[in-house]
């Protein structure tokens, strides 16, 4: 296989995994899923499943403690599996990353230009309800809102979209603050307008909070010019912000993040309260050092939403935790919790992210995201820390950022 057609199956893969991974498919069901069996296979011929065995040994340890304490052998052995096939993709895109990063480049040059497609065909089907549904979600962000539709394109919603495309939007934010790159309004735009019609306020402001933490730590290495765009739109997004809070008061925006603070916001309050209270109660009733299962939540929950809780309603049919680590500790306790915590770290300081300008900024996001948001096997999530470890855009590299060179 030449070089060429190896960079077109990678680019098929990665265009696949942002915008179709779920096309066509019912909503859990992923073709990175399906595919494990690929995968695998692929992973042999690379001689990468010995490290993946290895690996894999800290998801066995939890598994007689859980049976012991007891477990529904039908969504156990179904939800194991399904763990197992995160696992295998983990490790898939981690292969992929390594083998095509000398074409990464490239080949978010394509997936931006895919997403642009995309959008401006979303933008014609917004006006028709009857086809508006297709990339756009309609469902009210917050109390005391109207519904107002938000960019999803394919995905499951808008803020596993933004999850999605955050690695390729901060690449190209850090390539417009560091001026890498040309056109920067028109590349800006591109990036910001379909990011702000999310409404995802996690995504956002988790992006905000990378940039800002990643170019505090390296502001002094910022070309001249650099610096002075970051003061200048940072004092405009003050003005805006403060114009919309005096003379428009009544916006979604602001009035979404006084529902945030405020505590009436029950998506925000559900991921960032809620989620660690009730994965907490869970754990500490069953098995707290080693959690409930896979799969277990969705059975385990309903009893105790009802018996401790005391919910009725439509309530008491809620069992998901929209949280990745909420449903971490749920699931593996806190063997699983400080586990995950401890490798992100681990392979923080081993590989030295500190000292490439994308990477620490991909890490700060995800790595904040993961206690506001997603799942356990959330393969947007997956794919995210895949690309922190093992992309390498040396152009961000701390001794570079100040040049022109990639």
């Amino acid at each position: 296989m030449n070089r060429e057609s190896t960079y077109y199956h990678f680019l098929a893969f990665f265009i696949l995994y942002f915008f179709f991974n779920n096309i066509g498919l019912k909503e859990g069901l992923l073709y990175t899923t399906l595919l494990f069996p690929v995968f695998l296979y692929w992973l042999y011929k690379r001689h990468r499943l010995p490290s993946m065995l290895k690996w894999g040994m800290f998801l066995l340890i939890p598994i007689p403690f859980q049976l012991i304490s007891g477990v529904d052998p039908w969504s156990y052995l179904v939800s194991t599996l399904l763990v197992f096939t995160a696992w295998v993709f983990l490790f898939t895109a981690l292969e992929a990353i390594r083998a095509s990063n000398t074409s990464l480049n490239t080949i978010f040059q394509k997936v931006l230009l895919v997403n642009s497609v995309l959008f401006l065909i979303a933008l014609v089907f917004l006006p028709f309800p009857s086809l508006r549904y297709f990339m756009w979600d309609s469902v009210p962000m917050s109390q005391g809102l109207e519904a107002i539709p938000r960019l999803q394109l394919f995905a499951y919603e808008p803020s596993h979209y933004g999850l999605l495309l955050a690695p390729v939007f901060l690449f190209y934010i850090l390539k417009i603050l560091t001026g890498k790159s040309g056109h920067p309004l028109l590349l800006a735009a591109g990036i910001g307008i379909p990011l702000i019609l999310t409404f995802s306020f996690g995504i956002i402001g988790a992006l905000f909070l990378a940039v800002l933490i990643g170019s505090i730590a390296y502001f002094h290495q910022y070309p001249f010019h650099s610096r002075r765009v970051i003061i200048y739109v940072s004092v405009l997004l003050l003005v805006v912000i403060g114009s919309l809070w005096l003379f428009w008061p009544d916006n979604p925006l602001i009035i979404r993040m006084g529902n945030i603070i405020s505590g009436a916001d029950s998506s925000s309050k559900g991921r960032l309260v809620h989620s660690f209270i009730f994965a907490k109660d869970l754990a500490m009733q069953y098995n707290p050092l080693m959690g409930v299962g896979p799969g277990q939540v969705k059975i385990l929950a309903h009893d105790l939403i009802i018996n401790f809780y005391q919910y009725t309603g439509e309530y008491a049919e809620i069992v998901r935790i929209p949280n990745s680590m909420g449903e971490m500790l749920a699931t593996y306790g806190v063997y699983g919790f400080l586990l995950k915590i401890f490798i992100e770290i681990f392979f923080f300081i081993r590989l030295k992210i500190y000292r490439n300008l994308y990477a620490l900024s991909l890490f700060i996001f995800i790595f904040i995201y993961q206690f506001t948001g997603s799942f356990l096997v959330n393969a947007a999530e997956i794919g995210t820390w895949a690309i922190v470890f093992h992309s390498r855009f040396t152009g961000f590299d701390t001794n570079r950022i100040n040049t022109n060179l990639e």
